[in-house]
């Protein structure tokens, strides 16, 4: 993060979940191709067709005896697809409120909320995430655990609060299934592979209509940053006062952790 963010969370205290509809990625809270195919209804009105009204039109069977168990069929398919409920986080969402599947998602995404962490299991720092995330030379790195974030936080009663690490998919050929509406919010692209994230997703524990509508862009959630960072980094690109600076802010904060400087090596003109 940058220095902004950094003395904001020193001083304000509070971790921001920003909600899942405003990250950049569009596949972010969707579906895959084949989720979407099999959660719109599309499989069970084919088992509709080739199992239920196709078999009503025999030969050997009255003309007028069979339509009326086509039309019948025709009847129960078409009021089992529009009384469809989709599965989600916030409770149970009838189909046909929305215009489309994806429509769903979208609108439980917007009360979503996401906290995103890069997990450096290889002990390796990642040069793209500095770049993405800490781009210039006034940006540290926060260095905390699990344990340490979630005991650091202050939740409200009100909401319910998920950890995991996030798998990466390929949004048009993987196929993750309905059993489990939370998923689709530890799926990411595999475009974003690099990012090694784990997330902590927040969302309202009472059922509820999505379509609701929410301004806010997310959540502020109260911390103790002493709990929450066990070390820090700062930028390869910062110079020798910024690691001072940000010692002299922690120190003036109350904090006794240890600062180091980032170990990738870069050129400097």
């Amino acid at each position: 993060m940058d220095l902004s963010k950094f003395l904001s969370l020193i001083h304000q205290k509070y971790l921001f979940f920003a909600k899942a509809s405003s990250y950049e990625d569009s596949l972010e809270g969707m579906p895959t191709d084949l989720d979407s195919f099999m959660g719109a209804g599309m499989a069970e009105m084919l088992d509709h067709v080739i199992n239920g009204i196709w078999p009503a039109v025999v030969p050997n069977k009255d003309q007028d005896q069979a339509a009326l168990e086509k039309q019948a069929a025709m009847m129960v398919a078409k009021v089992q697809f529009e009384d469809r409920a989709v599965s989600t986080i916030l409770g149970p969402v009838r189909a046909e409120d929305y215009p489309s599947h994806s429509a769903i998602f979208a609108a439980v995404s917007n009360w979503v909320d996401v906290s995103c962490w890069h997990t450096d299991v290889s002990n390796v720092e990642s040069m793209a995430m500095w770049k993405i995330y800490g781009a210039g030379t006034a940006a540290v790195c926060i260095e905390s655990t699990l344990q340490a974030v979630i005991e650091a936080m202050t939740i409200p009663d009100n909401v319910a609060m998920h950890a995991g690490v996030v798998s990466y998919l390929d949004y048009q050929n993987d196929y993750v299934g309905p059993n489990d509406p939370l998923s689709i919010y530890f799926q990411k692209s595999r475009f974003y592979d690099f990012e090694k994230e784990l997330r902590i997703v927040m969302h309202p524990s009472i059922h509820m209509d999505p379509r609701t509508p929410r301004a806010e862009p997310g959540r502020k959630i109260a911390v103790d940053p002493k709990k929450l960072i066990k070390s820090i980094l700062v930028s390869p690109a910062s110079s020798e006062w910024f690691h001072e600076l940000i010692e002299l802010v922690l120190k003036e904060a109350g904090f006794d952790i240890v600062v180091t400087k980032s170990k990738i090596p870069i050129r400097r003109s």
